[in-house]
């Protein structure tokens, strides 16, 4: 099969139309460079760096195409969605790397949304087998080149397993990399090696599935190989930092993600499944790319994993993890209900994706409008 025909099946024709359209008439404007990030003076930036121009319609046409596949070849179902939530879902637990944030509105004591999973399993008792969201997500950690307090987020939620839901992730992000295809000239005006972006995009939108790593097997490597220092080790279970991420795909050699699975249970949030060979571990998976230049970005862009299906297992992880169940009695009171089946669910980072795929190394480089903590940003 060509590459042409690949991207054929991957990107539907009147989109690559559109695509090649806009991605000519970059060729017209000069000048790509980043501007430097002033905060009270980034909206003028934006009204002049070609940059930005090139950046919009870059991250247009993922979103066209994200809303295509899901929409349209999936048959899922949009949903709009919620900015205040009681019941955070990402930041929780004692291998959280992120913090809800707090907000009072009016009287309520109340949180911004961190993930819109929770909005999604409701809705899939309703008659419904997919339902996915283009949403902004909050969280409150300190801002760095890794992270965005206020980021886009791509997600979607399914009745089914993990394993039904991994190819369906793994052909989205295919179709990612054949939608930066169709833009070579934006690529290669805003890509720091445009080169290599177009040869790894290339090879990722012609992969067949992406090859899997367990967690033991991931953190067996880095320790064998002299990276301990890169794992975080608990009582209640380990961690592999965002730079043994990195380290590790050194190690594996490849230009293409790898999935990490069956993560240490007591790490994750208590919403995973566990593992019915070992209660240890949960039913997830982790999308791990690897830097494409010397210090750009890598790491974890995807997660996914299975849902909890029994109330005992659900009130056992959050008692090991230490996290009170007032807030999600709701959620586990799902399990009891007659037509509950299981779901699993995944979320990708758009900025991650965007950043990586450029050989960025600066997240807030992927963003129209960076929202950071302490920063005040116009407008």
């Amino acid at each position: 099969m060509t590459t042409n025909s690949i991207k054929k099946n991957l990107i539907p024709d009147f989109i690559a139309l559109q695509i090649n359209t806009d991605n000519q008439k970059i060729t017209e404007d000069k000048d790509f460079n980043f501007p430097e990030y002033k905060p009270t003076e980034h909206y003028l930036e934006l009204t002049k760096a070609k940059y930005y121009k090139a950046l919009l319609i870059l991250r247009h046409y993922i979103k066209v195409v994200s809303d295509y596949y899901f929409g349209v070849e999936l048959s899922a179902k949009n949903i709009d969605l919620f900015m205040l939530t009681p019941s955070i879902s990402s930041p929780m637990g004692s291998g959280s790397d992120s913090e809800p944030i707090p907000i009072q509105f009016g009287k309520l004591d109340t949180f911004l949304t961190d993930s819109s999973q929770f909005g999604f399993e409701p809705l899939l008792m309703n008659g419904l087998d997919k339902v996915y969201c283009y949403l902004p997500s909050m969280r409150g950690e300190d801002s760095d080149k890794r992270h965005l307090n206020q980021f886009f987020h791509c997600e979607a939620e399914i009745i089914g397993t993990l394993e039904e839901l991994l190819p369906i992730v793994e052909n989205y992000i295919k179709k990612l990399a054949a939608t930066l295809l169709e833009m070579p000239d934006i690529i290669s005006k805003i890509s720091k090696n445009p080169n290599r972006s177009l040869l790894v995009l290339k090879q990722l939108s012609e992969s067949r599935s992406f090859s899997r790593l367990s967690f033991d097997e991931a953190v067996k490597l880095l320790v064998d190989n002299g990276y301990s220092n890169m794992i975080n080790f608990t009582p209640t279970g380990r961690d592999i930092s965002a730079q043994g991420e990195v380290k590790l795909m050194e190690l594996l050699k490849t230009d293409l993600p790898v999935w990490i699975t069956n993560y240490d249970r007591d790490r994750v949030p208590f919403y995973q499944k566990p593992s019915a060979a070992y209660s240890d571990k949960v039913i997830n998976a982790d999308l791990i790319f690897p830097s494409l230049i010397k210090n750009s970005f890598g790491g974890e862009i995807v997660g996914a994993g299975q849902r909890q299906d029994k109330v005992e297992e659900m009130y056992q992880s959050l008692e090991r993890q230490e996290v009170g169940s007032e807030s999600y009695e709701w959620y586990i009171n799902l399990r009891r209900l007659e037509d509950y089946q299981t779901t699993s669910g995944f979320g990708i980072g758009i900025e991650r994706f965007i950043t990586w795929a450029l050989c960025r190394d600066d997240i807030k480089e992927a963003i129209v409008y960076p929202r950071l903590k302490d920063v005040k940003t116009l407008p």
